[in-house]
């Protein structure tokens, strides 16, 4: 038994050591590995100056056979520092032409959607672009323009109102510091120049702001730029309106305080110094409104002035409005035609301007509050006659009045 045990471990160790001979014996010096290299070279020379694929294998052949015979000496090392120098070069292409090609599909993703309406798609596509390309203002105008028409052609679509704000924002912002575009925008949001631009993209965060988020005030200054400007925007009555219905909303509450004012009053208990302080109050009340219903009266006269002729409907609402704040300034409307055809002769108010408070005898009405502009669905301006040379499509159409948003044109 002891025998046999002997005889096996020996065997053992006999298989072992032939093993490792037999591999020591049959292992290959890389450099004499003629067959592999021609594979390498040829994968190498065969796809480097081909497509971006096709590269991509130069490039992995090119480190296989860095890896493999770069330490070959004079058999290989002209064309290992060849490719030493070059794959980098090669690598910085590839990643080059791959952001291209990712760049191109982006667009034509982005394209794609604006045909298709699909303001999800188009939002979330513009989103990447902006954040590969954060100065692309053509992108940035057209996002910053969506939510206008959601609201403008009748679908009283809120959806896009907070990205619309922000990239419009953001547009001003750029153009302003100096950027620049040959179309300043992207398919129906293409304005002709600068100055176009920004006068619409100021109307947008102005109609938003006003329309969307019900904030009379802080729109005003917008809506303000865009009348200041000398683009056709300038021609179109919806900012005069909206800053009309900011003025209303002053105008009546200055007529609450004033009716509050009154009730104050106590003859048979206050003494005459406060009597004449409460009087004196009303007083200042009542200036204020006469100031602001002058305003009021302003605004909506342009409106007036600036619809087309054609639209009667509403240019009578535009006249009923300024008849409104002139009876509570002078307690008549004899004179109205008058004073709206007095406008264009005197520059625009600045609606964050300080109030000049107007007092004078004849103002002395201090009760009843003025109505809520007079707008129905059918009343929307005509389109404003543009510059032959402009490129927008916006520039040329009126906005309709807060009121009647939900309804497209004629309806």
């Amino acid at each position: 038994m002891k025998t046999i045990f002997r005889y096996t471990h020996i065997a053992l160790l006999l298989a072992a050591f032939i093993g490792i001979a037999a591999v020591t014996g049959y292992a290959q010096n890389p450099c004499e590995d003629a067959a592999g290299m021609a594979d390498l070279d040829g994968k190498f020379r065969n796809n480097y100056n081909k497509g971006l694929a096709e590269r991509k294998i130069a490039v992995e052949a090119g480190k296989d056979y860095i890896q493999k015979y770069g330490g070959c000496g004079e058999l290989t090392e002209d064309f290992v520092t060849y490719l030493k120098a070059s794959l980098p070069k090669m690598e910085e292409r590839i990643k080059t032409d791959e952001a291209q090609i990712a760049k191109e599909k982006l667009y034509v993703r982005f394209d794609g959607a604006v045909k298709a309406k699909n303001w999800d798609e188009v939002y979330a596509s513009g989103k990447e672009i902006l954040a590969k390309e954060p100065d692309q203002l053509d992108v940035m105008i057209t996002l910053g323009s969506i939510g206008y028409d959601e609201l403008f052609e009748g679908r009283t679509n809120f959806k896009y109102n907070d990205d619309t704000l922000r990239y419009a924002r953001q547009a001003i912002a750029a153009v302003e510091s100096g950027k620049t575009s040959k179309t300043f925008g992207l398919f129906g949001w293409s304005f002709k120049d600068k100055q176009t631009a920004l006068a619409e993209l100021n109307l947008t965060i102005g109609y938003l702001t006003q329309v969307a988020l019900k904030n009379k005030k802080d729109a005003a200054p917008f809506l303000y730029k865009v009348t200041q400007s000398t683009t056709p925007a300038a021609k179109n009555p919806i900012p005069y309106e909206l800053i009309g219905r900011f003025y209303f909303d002053e105008l009546n509450g200055l007529v609450e305080k004033i009716k509050a004012a009154e009730a104050a009053q106590s003859p048979e208990t206050d003494t005459p110094e406060a009597a004449q302080k409460k009087v004196d109050d009303i007083k200042a009340l009542v200036a204020m409104a006469n100031g602001t219903a002058e305003r009021a009266m302003d605004a909506f006269s342009r409106a007036f002035n600036n619809a087309a002729p054609k639209e009667v409907e509403y240019k009578k609402q535009m006249k009923q409005n300024v008849e409104a704040a002139y009876k509570l300034r002078f307690g008549k409307v004899d004179g109205v035609d008058t004073w709206i055809a007095g406008v264009s002769n005197k520059p625009f108010p600045n609606p964050t301007s300080p109030i000049t408070p107007v007092s004078d005898p004849e103002t002395t009405t201090t009760s009843g509050s003025i109505p809520t502009p007079v707008v129905t669905p059918a009343a929307k301006p005509a389109p404003v006659k543009a510059a032959a040379a402009t490129t927008s499509k916006r520039a040329t159409a009126v906005k309709p009045a807060a009121k009647t948003v939900a309804k497209k044109r004629g309806a």
